[in-house]
């Protein structure tokens, strides 16, 4: 058939539009997988750095700004070149830890990104980052051990802390254990209902506050034959308190205590204990780092009101070191900030 030379001139102009199109989506699909390529490569590269070699594998930091980046791929209000920007931002706290404690790089980043109208999600997120990157808290956040003497046992027990902070909500998180050359003796594995008897008769009750961890980053209510039982302490600092049941091995664990924790004003020290109830104030811990000649320790002191006196008295004392093995929670390994 032969087209007429107008017929020729529409069909060459409608053939020129379509490759116009088909150029436009080819340039812009292009440039969309490179945009994804390079934001999986700045994950990954962030991800091999948790998961692999050296002290890095202990950073709790880049776990933080890992979970960062996830949350600024999670945001679809975000365009390409911001999502870039961000993640950008990110990965310089990853490699350039001092950064991470520059307040004045990270709110002028923050002003810029709100100068340019970014999505306040996004920005809340890059926030939280920084919050969770750079606060003093982190230096409780660690699997912290001691040991204690035991009535009746000429055996020291050990007792394990492995603390879990998130800066930026404060929740603080202990899971506790007491053991005994290797074995655990409080919580009893056992669970709700049970009971463990041991060889002189002595029973021990399922501990109130106990949870089964496996390591995979759930706390469970029953055994799945894979982990071990846990007493968990949790509290959001100048929020939330909790039902507290000492650690200690019981036959019955009774009514328990409400007990509430707060940031005293040095920013650093914790305070955990009967704190709002004033007419039943039956005491507190107190927990900190200590820093003593280069090395970073940890110190919880016992205080208890006796003989209805205003003024606390200080019970026990204990220092704790940190170790560098696995958390029962998650299952990762981490030093605290300053280890």
């Amino acid at each position: 058939m032969k087209l007429s030379s107008q017929d020729s001139h529409r069909f060459l102009r409608i053939h020129s539009n379509e490759m116009k199109v088909f150029m436009f989506t080819k340039e812009n699909t292009l440039k969309s997988a490179l945009f994804f390529l390079a934001l999986v490569v700045t994950v990954t590269v962030i991800t091999l750095t948790i998961g692999f070699g050296g002290n890095k594998s202990l950073d709790k930091g880049s776990r933080w700004i890992s979970l960062g980046m996830d949350e600024i791929k999670s945001i679809e209000q975000l365009n390409e070149d911001q999502a870039l920007k961000i993640n950008s931002h990110l990965k310089e706290l990853n490699d350039q830890e001092e950064l991470r404690t520059n307040k004045d790089f990270q709110n002028t980043f923050i002003e810029e990104i709100r100068t340019e109208n970014y999505p306040e999600s996004a920005i809340l997120s890059v926030e939280k980052t920084h919050i969770r990157v750079s606060s003093p808290l982190n230096y409780h956040d660690g699997y912290w051990v001691t040991k204690v003497k035991l009535p009746n046992i000429f055996f020291k027990g050990t007792v394990i802390n492995d603390m879990h902070i998130d800066p930026y909500t404060k929740r603080v998180t202990v899971y506790a254990k007491l053991q005994v050359l290797g074995r655990t003796v409080s919580p009893a594995q056992v669970g709700p209902g049970e009971y463990v008897t041991d060889d002189d008769g002595n029973k021990t009750a399922h501990h109130p506050n106990s949870v089964y961890l496996n390591g995979s980053g759930q706390e469970l209510s029953e055994s799945d034959g894979t982990g071990e039982w846990w007493v968990k302490h949790s509290w959001v600092l100048d929020g939330e308190g909790y039902m507290n049941w000492e650690l200690k091995p019981e036959e019955d664990y009774g009514e328990g205590t409400w007990v509430d924790g707060i940031l005293l004003d040095d920013g650093i020290t914790m305070k955990i204990g009967t704190l709002s109830d004033t007419e039943n104030l039956l005491g507190f811990n107190t927990r900190k780092p200590i820093f003593k000649d280069n090395k970073l320790t940890y110190e919880v002191i016992r205080w208890e009101y006796e003989n209805n006196e205003s003024e606390p008295n200080e019970v026990f004392t204990l220092e704790w070191n940190y170790k560098t093995k696995k958390s029962a929670f998650d299952g990762l390994r981490r030093k605290p900030l300053g280890g």
